[in-house]
């Protein structure tokens, strides 16, 4: 032992060798001070703010095919440059014609002189400069309109209806009706429509620079509109004064995604995606949606770049173009891209309200890479903290283009896990609004760092692991299932039309008809109590009961079992009185119940359930050719 030690001290200790000698790699040395490096950059000279003011206050609304967007795009292409990151514009796509939005003004002038609280969606006319006018009640009807036609020349007019922010004569196609050419005949200066506060402003776009709409489009807040509505009512003329300054321009008018890559120096064809959407409606200036999310995104890629990450994959930022306007910019990379979407390893997408990203949930498979996020995290903010949590609950591949960029990438089979976001803003409030301003992304300009560390964290770790993050059990393969969303979680159960044809058909025509789930709105208002149940459910001897609310059909089946095939796991049943049963696979069911299908996923929160279960929702799932094409009872071949 002595002569060990006197050699190793006559010989000097490279560091790989020390490396091996205290059980540490290089790789793992480096990649510790890379994260430490990442967190003290991130701590010590957060910017996040920086850029979300850069995009709001400098450009401002960034409406895809505006001035605002392009300019928006190219300073977030030069911006990954100087910081030594590869970064490219790559078409998207192209609009018929190009908008931009100046300054808008108006008052009551008449009886009293009073400031307006108002706006005009996207791609609707400006005034011709100051324009001034009484205010007048809209006709009801074609009719009325040609009957008073010389009472709204050179008048503001009131038409019926609230504003939900869509333009008064469409939006996907400016198309004006017979009461709006009426009123373009007349010579009117306008038309105003109430809305709710705060006003929800969206767009209405012609279709080409020969058929662009002259008729101002002003959406008034209510209680201002029906304070001079009640004025005509009592004759007292109200004077009405605007200043809207919409231009247009003509087209065809390119628009770009902005895509950077910090390049992989192991598997430099194998990726992780992080993104969010660069465009934003332009009443406001896109501050929460969804600077919020591209701020932290653009900010997640300087901390890389300045901590020097060098990682095994490549880590590619996707800002994109058209979210608002049908995900189009997401869509069009997938598909630019689509021979590498299977060398995704993951797309972390950013949208929503601000806040702090506080932890995530992915496969057991996956749990590593985050841990060490959260280690990495241990102590730097208890404030907000990050959770890593597990779930092998399949996921819905998305059908179609929906919510988010991540389902562009969801379509393609990429995994699109979701971080849990820590906030108390009210989302509602300015999505869409004349309030979505960078004052009301202030208060959360520690959470917004932390989001940004956290997400070069989360893409660094991942774009390392030596951990094979396979996708397999990630999206529910081809088949046709049924999901319960109870008071204790969701039950997944796969339904097999083999084994009864007639009470499955029955069971997903009742279902699609008399219990299809509500259309989410990410901008109506959270309720504050849960929506009344539509079912219960129940254990009865080992077994449990799903009875939903409702009237079921009175005529029983006599449904010939085609295949006496068991399920593993536990089995899924159904009486003629519409009741599921889930039970074990080898438990004795009483003759009324008929086996279809199994369960998949869900047992934790099944055995959770008791004689106080509430079924909250639920929905028929369809995958793949051959369950969307599977009728239903009383469904008709589309």
């Amino acid at each position: 032992m002595q002569e060990f030690k006197k050699k190793f001290k006559q010989r000097p200790v490279g560091i790989l060798t020390l490396c091996i000698l205290i059980g540490f790699s290089p790789l793992s040395l480096a990649q510790d001070a890379t994260t430490k490096k990442i967190i003290e950059i991130g701590t010590q000279d957060p910017q996040v703010m920086t850029w979300l003011d850069i995009l709001t206050n400098r450009f401002g609304g960034r409406m895809t095919g505006s001035d605002n967007y392009t300019h928006a795009a190219r300073w977030t292409q030069s911006q990954m440059q100087q910081w030594g990151i590869e970064a490219n514009l790559e078409e998207a796509g192209q609009q018929s014609l190009g908008f931009n939005r100046g300054p808008w003004f108006g008052k009551l002038v008449a009886p009293v002189e009073k400031p307006l609280r108002f706006g005009t969606p996207s791609y609707t006319a400006g005034t011709k400069g100051v324009q001034r006018g009484p205010a007048v009640l809209g006709p009801a009807n074609e009719t009325e309109a040609q009957a008073r036609m010389a009472e709204f020349k050179g008048a503001w007019v009131l038409i019926a209806g609230e504003s939900r922010g869509m333009g008064r004569d469409g939006r996907k196609e400016y198309k004006p009706d017979a009461v709006t050419l009426k009123l373009m005949e007349a010579g009117a200066l306008g038309t105003l429509q109430a809305g709710k506060d705060p006003l929800t402003l969206l767009d209405a776009k012609p279709t080409s620079w020969d058929k662009l709409p002259t008729l101002p489009d002003i959406k008034l807040s209510a209680g201002q509109y029906q304070e001079i509505q009640e004025q005509i009512k009592k004759g007292e003329k109200p004077e009405l004064e605007f200043d809207i300054r919409n231009w247009f321009f003509p087209g065809p008018v390119p628009f770009h995604n902005v895509v950077a890559r910090i390049q992989g120096v192991e598997k430099p064809d194998e990726y992780v995606i992080i993104g969010a959407h660069l465009d934003s409606f332009d009443s406001a200036t896109g501050a929460v949606d969804d600077g919020s999310g591209m701020s932290p995104t653009i900010e997640a890629m300087r901390l890389l770049a300045k901590a020097g990450a060098k990682p095994k994959r490549s880590i590619v930022m996707l800002a994109s173009a058209g979210e608002e306007l049908g995900i189009l910019g997401a869509a069009a990379y997938a598909e630019k891209h689509a021979k590498s979407m299977d060398k995704v390893v993951m797309m972390l997408n950013r949208d929503g309200a601000p806040g702090a990203i506080s932890g995530i949930t992915v496969p057991t498979a996956w749990k590593a890479p985050f841990e060490r996020v959260a280690k990495s995290l241990q102590g730097q903010s208890n404030e907000f903290g990050f959770e890593v949590k597990t779930s092998d609950y399949p996921r819905v591949r998305a059908e179609a283009l929906s919510g988010t960029d991540a389902s562009a990438f969801s379509m393609k089979g990429v995994p699109t896990p979701s971080a849990a976001n820590k906030t108390d803003f009210v989302y509602g409030r300015t999505w869409h609004t004349l309030l979505d301003t960078y004052n009301e992304v202030v208060p959360y300009a520690k959470a917004q760092q932390h989001s940004a560390i956290a997400i070069a964290l989360m893409a660094y770790e991942v774009a390392n692991a030596p951990e094979n993050l396979s996708r397999e059990g990630y999206y529910l393969p081809s088949g046709l299932y049924t999901e319960l969303v109870t008071n204790q979680g969701n039950v997944l159960l796969e339904l097999r039309p083999e084994l009864a044809p007639a009470n499955v058909a029955r069971l997903v025509g009742q279902l699609e008809s008399n219990f299809k789930p509500p259309a989410f709105n990410p901008g109506a208002a959270r309720p504050s109590t849960p929506a009344p149940p539509i079912g219960q459910t129940k254990m009865v001897d080992g077994k449990w009961i799903v009875s939903l609310n409702g009237k079921w059909p009175d005529a029983a089946l006599n449904d010939s079992v085609k295949t006496t095939q068991p399920s593993n796991g536990h089995s899924l049943a159904i009486n003629a009185q519409g009741h599921l049963l889930i039970s074990a696979a080898d438990a004795i069911l009483s003759p009324e119940f008929i086996v279809i299908g199994k369960l998949i996923a869900g047992q934790d929160a099944l055995m959770k359930l008791d004689a106080a279960g509430e079924l909250r929702q639920i929905r028929v799932i369809r995958v793949g050719t051959d369950a969307k094409a599977f009728l239903g009872e009383g469904q008709q071949k589309k």
